[in-house]
């Protein structure tokens, strides 16, 4: 949580203003992947927990229900609740309401032992049968004085009609003024696509943008967990590690972890730091780079090397384009399926960037630029 003041406090904001009867904007945290979106999410969850609400932090995979994700999420808060005992008629009906939908549009896998709701959350639109559960769980939550959160991990592979359909739901319940509460997190798209989904969207929503850590947050989450079991770090080695971590708070864990296995005294020394350097670098190639870029197709694969080819940072596409001999319509649909799975991004328009960072140092070192053209769209021989 180091360097991360402001955004426990907006989400600890959101607890307090809905507890208190008033109302407050949801939140979706925006970042590059290994900046600590997810941390957050969890640290949200610990917050509901602590004033009693029901909370789980969820993620979105590619292809993931959204009907069936928000189904679950509601049946827990809802039996939860009745565990309690702090609720009574509205809790009940709130139950049928979540049976009719999960017989309509959810995942029945579950059984509740109540009559299904009529004419309520059983139309089979989505649009119409989330805000009517939403509302129901809000209704509950309000009588039990406690509050329904919802907190979704990976937001960007929500396909559009189901993203629509959660901020419709979200709206209603904000217009009853019922204490339900979304946190989102996903990569730096997730503006645009929010906006997309639904132009009203941009009133409903923060979007804390995190990213580096500064200089002196970054020290102190290198060091101050070794000082408290009584290690220090050698200067030149503190150094060395946050100019290759540049900020990123995953890179500075991993670089820590590994500094501080190789330590065999009561400081970490230069001779460590470096060593260490080695060891980090085949652990992120291992499990934070490779899943990503080695499962990409042929022209997937050549499109991300031009663009590390041209240096880190982001990159013009049509220079990518240049590059590959190719015109840069002709490479639309492979630069629009690497934002699709999330490898790239657009941080502006004609702009092309990784999601991870150093992922191009790694696809350098690891996929040099192909020597022709891609023309083939499917998987390489070792993917």
């Amino acid at each position: 949580m180091t360097g991360r003041e402001g955004e426990l406090e907006r989400l600890h904001s959101v607890v307090s203003q809905l507890m208190a009867g008033g109302t407050e904007r949801h939140v979706l945290i925006t970042g590059l992947r290994g900046v600590g979106k997810t941390v957050l999410l969890n640290e949200f969850e610990v917050i509901c927990q602590e004033a009693g609400w029901p909370a789980e932090t969820k993620e979105i995979g590619r292809g993931t229900s959204l009907s069936t994700l928000v189904g679950r999420s509601a049946r827990k808060a809802l039996l939860q609740m009745s565990a309690r005992k702090r609720a009574g008629e509205v809790l009940g009906r709130a139950l049928s309401v979540l049976k009719a939908f999960e017989m309509t549009v959810g995942d029945t896998s579950f059984k509740i032992d109540v009559e299904a709701s009529v004419g309520i959350a059983d139309s089979g639109d989505l649009i119409e049968d989330l805000r009517d559960l939403f509302v129901a769980v809000g209704e509950a939550a309000q009588e039990a004085g406690l509050g329904f959160a919802l907190i979704l991990d990976e937001v960007q592979n929500l396909s559009r009609d189901d993203y629509e359909a959660l901020i419709m739901a979200l709206h209603r319940a904000k217009q009853r003024r019922l204490p339900v509460a979304f946190v989102g997190a996903g990569l730096p798209l997730i503006p645009k696509l929010t906006a997309e989904a639904k132009s009203y969207a941009e009133r409903m929503f923060v979007y804390p943008s995190i990213g580096q850590l500064p200089e002196p947050a970054a020290r102190e989450a290198l060091v101050k967990p070794a000082e408290q079991q009584g290690v220090s770090w050698d200067a030149k080695g503190v150094k060395k590690v946050l100019a290759y971590t540049e900020g990123y708070p995953y890179l500075i864990q991993e670089y820590g972890r590994r500094a501080w296995a190789l330590n065999s005294g009561r400081q970490i020394s230069l001779a460590d730091t470096l060593a260490a350097k080695a060891l980090v670098e085949a652990d992120l190639d291992e499990s934070f780079f490779e899943g990503r870029i080695g499962r990409l197709t042929n022209a997937e694969r050549a499109y991300a090397s031009a663009m590390a080819a041209l240096g880190d940072g982001p990159q013009q596409s049509g220079q990518v384009a240049e590059l590959l001999g190719r015109k840069q319509s002709s490479l639309s649909t492979v630069r629009d399926d690497l934002m699709r799975s999330a490898v790239i991004y657009s941080p502006r328009r004609g702009l092309v960037d990784f999601t991870v960072p150093h992922c191009a140092a790694y696809v350098r070192r690891s996929y040099p630029p192909e020597t022709r053209p891609p023309d083939d769209s499917g998987p390489s021989k070792s993917g």
